[in-house]
């Protein structure tokens, strides 16, 4: 996936021949199970692009302003630590857009085992899950919910990796979609010991309900990332800009606030 989001970095500086990107994703192994030959493809795929009349191709991330985009915030539990191992129990998203939101998504998914390990981490049991759809079913209803939207997460590579692997593994297109971590946000903009998304809830006073529960964890990092946005600075305008905000090395925060504890950076 790393070769693809540098070819999408190429995307947000400048906009591409649709011709040379289709032939750039050729190359990439791990797409190399999909043909994906059309602008539509990409967006079913979850890649927010658009196609002139001249063949090029662009972001519309680019030049949305950030406050007019929808974010996907999203949060798994799985049956393993280990994620070779493991399976998806558990999907909760909710969507954002304009500080509100507009819609959410929550399923289990079945499987017949759980390590005492996760069930007394999650509170989830074997019985609570035995009706429950199939990983292929909860997957595929999810990906309609994401759509092209900014996939936004506490930790975002765990949980964007470990959904797109598992659409892998069911002989689905792996997610394309731009993304975006609560985590790296909130540490440019919030002033906290530690940046575990349990601690942010004490020093930002949320309460969704109980950690380690997709969709009330879900709520959570949407109110981190509802809080962040509180501080950003005047240049960050397109969606875009946010995304580079997040994931560069420097940090808006230090210019106004000492952190207490480098521990978590």
């Amino acid at each position: 996936m790393k070769q693809f989001e540098q070819l999408c970095d190429k995307l947000v500086k400048k906009d591409l021949s649709t011709e040379y990107f289709f032939c750039m994703l050729k190359k990439y192994e791990y797409l190399n199970d999909f043909e994906i030959t059309s602008v539509e493809e990409l967006n079913s795929l979850g890649l927010d692009a658009a196609e002139n009349n001249k063949g090029i191709l662009s972001l519309l991330t680019k030049n949305r302003a950030w406050q007019e985009q929808r974010f996907c915030v999203v949060d798994i539990e799985t049956n393993n630590l280990t994620q070779n191992d493991a399976r998806v129990i558990e999907i909760g998203a909710v969507i954002l857009k304009g500080g509100k939101i507009l819609d959410e998504f929550n399923s289990f998914a079945f499987t017949d085992f759980l390590p005492e390990t996760i069930v007394n981490l999650t509170g989830i049991t074997v019985d609570m899950l035995k009706n429950a759809p199939s990983e292929a079913e909860v997957l595929e209803k999810f990906r309609l919910f994401l759509g092209t939207d900014v996939f936004v997460a506490h930790n975002v590579d765990f949980d964007y990796t470990f959904l797109s692997d598992a659409s892998k593994r069911h002989h689905f297109a792996p997610f394309l979609n731009r993304k975006l971590c609560t985590i790296k946000f909130a540490r440019k903009t919030i002033k906290s010991v530690k940046y575990g998304l349990g601690t942010l809830c004490e020093v930002l006073d949320i309460n969704e309900g109980t950690l380690h529960r997709a969709l009330s964890d879900a709520k959570s990092a949407a109110r981190v990332f509802q809080e962040s946005c509180k501080n950003l600075p005047k240049w960050v305008v397109t969606t875009e800009d946010l995304i580079e905000f997040t994931k560069s090395n420097k940090n808006f925060l230090e210019l106004q606030l000492p952190f207490i504890d480098d521990e978590q950076r």
